[in-house]
Formats: C-alpha cells, sequence, structure tokens
C-alpha cells in the first residue's frame, strides 16, 4: 500500500503556501538530522525560496514524541500525515492520530501503543520525526547503501543497510520490495549493534574440563554427529529433540525437520515460533 501519492500531492503546492510551511526549517537545516534528503528542502532549492517572512508555527504534536528510538521534532511537522497513514493503515498500530485544537489540526500519539517500529520515521517527508538512536551523527551524503535480508525471522523483509566509515548507522526498509514493501518491525529497523558486539562468537567451541576451547568446523561437527550416533544406539532415537530458531529461512527449517525425521528416525522436531 502506497501512502506517497497524496502526501507529496501535499507538499507539492503553490509557492506562497509553501513559504508558510517553510518557517523554521532554513535556519534548522544545517544541524537537523533529515538534511540532505529532505522533501521540503529539495522543494525550497527548486522554488528558489531564500527568504521568509512568516511568524514561527506552533507545535504540531501535542508535546514531544520520544520513545527509545524516536524523537519528534514538533517545530518542523508539515501536517502531511504520512506518519498518521503509516501508523494506523499499514502499521495498524494507531498510536498517532489528528486532533482538532483551538490553533487547529494537531498530530497526537498514544506511548502506550507505540512499538517503536519505525515506519513513522521512515514516511516522515521532513526532519519531525527522527531517529533517536542514531541522531545526528552522519548525513545521508557521507554514506553507502547496501541492500540484504533482514536476518531476524524467515520473512525474509529487504531493508537496506546504511554505511559509513565501514559501520552500520541506519537501517530502512526497501520500498517496493517483496515481501515487506519497505516496512520493518522494531527489531529489523534497529536490531543491527550485536553484529559488533566483543562477545560475538567467531568460531565454534568445545567445551573440555569445564573451559571452552575454539574449534574448527570440521572438528565441532563431527563431535556432534558422534555424540547423536551415541545416544542413538543407547536410548533410540526418540531420545533426541530438535528446535528450529524462528530467525532461520523457511528453507533451512525444513531441512532440519528433514533431518530429524529421515536421516534421524524422530518426529521429535518444533519451531520456537509455533506458540
Amino acid at each position: 500500500m502506497s501512502i506517497t501519492t497524496n502526501s507529496d500531492r501535499l507538499l507539492r503546492i503553490r509557492r506562497d503556501t509553501l513559504k508558510t510551511m517553510l518557517v523554521g526549517h532554513p535556519l534548522d537545516c544545517p544541524i537537523c538530522d533529515k538534511a540532505g534528503e529532505c522533501l521540503l528542502q529539495d522543494l525550497v532549492h527548486e522554488h528558489g525560496i531564500t527568504e521568509v517572512e512568516s511568524k514561527a508555527p506552533i507545535s504540531k504534536f501535542t508535546s514531544a514524541y520520544t520513545t527509545t528510538f524516536i524523537k519528534s521534532w514538533p517545530q518542523r511537522c508539515v501536517l502531511c500525515l504520512r506518519c498518521v497513514t503509516a501508523c494506523n493503515e499499514i502499521q495498524g498500530i494507531g498510536a498517532l492520530t489528528v486532533v482538532e485544537q483551538p490553533e487547529g489540526k494537531r498530530i497526537s500519539y498514544d506511548r502506550d501503543k507505540c512499538v517503536s517500529c519505525g515506519e513513522c520515521i521512515q514516511v516522515c517527508p521532513v526532519g519531525a520525526l527522527t531517529e533517536k538512536k542514531t541522531g545526528n551523527r552522519w548525513r545521508s551524503w557521507e554514506t553507502t547503501r547496501i541492500r540484504t535480508t533482514c536476518p531476524y525471522c524467515g520473512v525474509g523483509c529487504q531493508q537496506s543497510l546504511h554505511i559509513k566509515g565501514g559501520k552500520i548507522v541506519r537501517v530502512s526498509g526497501v520500498e517496493d520490495a517483496e515481501p515487506n514493501q519497505g516496512r520493518l518491525c522494531v527489531k529489523g529497523r534497529y536490531g543491527f549493534d550485536f553484529i559488533y558486539s566483543e562477545e560475538r562468537l567467531k568460531t565454534p567451541l568445545i567445551k573440555e574440563n569445564g573451559q571452552f576451547r575454539e574449534a574448527s568446523w570440521d572438528e565441532a561437527l563431527d563431535l556432534v554427529a558422534n555424540k547423536f550416533k551415541k545416544i542413538i544406539a543407547e536410548s533410540g532415537p526418540d531420545a533426541i529433540a530438535g528446535v528450529s530458531c524462528a530467525r532461520s529461512i523457511n528453507e533451512d527449517s525444513y531441512q532440519m525437520q528433514k533431518l530429524f525425521r529421515a536421516v534421524i528416525k524422530t518426529n521429535n522436531i518444533d519451531h520456537c515460533a509455533r506458540t
């Protein structure tokens, strides 16, 4: 489902109205997280706007919207309603709504409903919603994008990794890519720090005399296979059970159940996402 058509039409309005929306943005551009990929900034250059005479705008949010991963800048909001549409019609969360106030329409949010999926950030055309996790330590022109598949489950959502200095600084969904159509969950969008953890295992470990030692894959797999053979010989195949990880792709889960049923000869196989 596309939500960009109507909001793009709202933003591409006549020059005078654009000036009114522009208030607060020219001075913010050097420090705004969205600088370099802001639709309003692009329109300013396209229409050659160099100054603004209108008064400063009122806050478009009932209060600053801040979660673990999301931060709002109400003074930058242009009320395109992309975030509301994404939250309600795309993600089905309903944390963002439009309310009528004496000063006009504003965007309100329900902190208890928000799941920090970040979809509102991805669809925001300006700097009204930004990523609290990464802040403004980088700019879009400083990064390169690499497309990949999310590792957190078997759905296969497509991601764009924003790379700066050889490290991931941001993750976004790939628009018009199957199966997620640019959408990501909170894990897919923000759970990328683990790959830089010093505690991450980089080689198989075998425990001997209460201590782990590094081993080759051949040695580790031979040890597991011999252990399985010994257990089957002593107690039968039903003494072994397996649980497939939800982070595995569907094909890997299929192969695992085939291994247990056809090779080990047991039906004791399950999947952690089944419950």
